[in-house]
């Protein structure tokens, strides 16, 4: 990671302001990171993720004055509540990208953490959590069914775009599917966490073979929507269906899923047959 890069720069010296500004202040008895800039996996464009721990006699007063709070540090350009936890993502003048976590000092051990980075606090503060990388078997399964069933329950979707002749829509999902469905089943193969992960550092912890091989499916999907070949678009998204297909039947076979049994060779068939000239 390259502290030279402009991006970096004012990223780290958001930190610092941050680390000034609220480790003096009783509220916040504790501060610190968590995403890519605490498990090791940030790269120099990586964003913030900052937890402040709120005690509980100031719980209301902070979180009802949340934006005045962040923009202590610095102003807000751009901000909305994050849902289902008490967070707000902001973007902030720099531009420096900042997702900020309000957490109840008595609800700290309320739930698992893959990584922390102290920035202030007491040691008998984080002596509270719960940390470890491994998620459990109910979450990642759950991930791995809810994004595979989702991609495949939706798999007439080319068919019906190019159908009303959304030519640059076709070529937008057709990427997406790449690093969205492809990608992470890969990273599965040897990280449990991979449909937890950030979707924009995935590509960046496959292998360099699996890489190469996403970086020539874009390009022939590329290559055929720019020759406006419909059979090459078609027979590589069939290609593609099953490339998805197979790694996702290994993936639910590890994890003690079903599979459904029908769906690869039915929409195959379909695709051949329906598949706009």
């Amino acid at each position: 990671m390259s502290d030279e890069v402009p991006f970096a720069v004012r990223r780290a010296e958001l930190i610092d302001r941050a680390v000034a500004i609220c480790s003096g202040d009783a509220r916040f008895p504790a501060g610190w990171l968590e995403g890519s800039l605490a498990d090791g996996s940030a790269d120099s464009y990586s964003d913030i993720d900052l937890h402040l721990c709120v005690v509980e006699s100031a719980w209301n007063e902070v979180w009802n004055g949340r934006l005045r709070e962040i923009e202590r540090i610095a102003p807000i350009l751009a901000s909305l509540d994050i849902m289902g936890v008490f967070g707000v993502g902001c973007l902030i003048e720099g531009p420096v990208k900042l997702d900020v976590f309000f957490e109840r000092e008595s609800g700290l051990a309320s739930r698992p953490r893959i990584a922390v980075k102290q920035l202030w606090g007491a040691p008998e503060i984080y002596d509270r959590f719960k940390i470890g990388d491994d998620l459990g078997d109910a979450a990642i399964k759950h991930a791995l069914q809810s994004n595979v069933l989702g991609f495949l329950q939706g798999a007439t979707w080319p068919v019906r775009i190019l159908a009303r002749g959304q030519i640059n829509t076709f070529l937008f999902n057709e990427i997406l599917l790449v690093e969205t469905a492809i990608v992470p089943l890969m990273l599965l193969e040897k990280d449990r966490r991979a449909f937890h992960r950030n979707m924009f550092t995935r590509a960046k912890l496959i292998t360099p073979e699996q890489r190469a091989e996403c970086a020539r499916l874009v390009d022939r999907i590329v290559t055929s929507v720019r020759g406006g070949d419909r059979i090459a678009m078609r027979d590589l998204h069939i290609e593609m269906h099953r490339k998805i297909c197979e790694l996702a039947r290994a993936a639910f076979a590890r994890h003690g899923l079903e599979f459904p049994p029908r769906v690869e060779g039915e929409m195959a068939a379909f695709y051949q047959r329906e598949w706009p000239k």
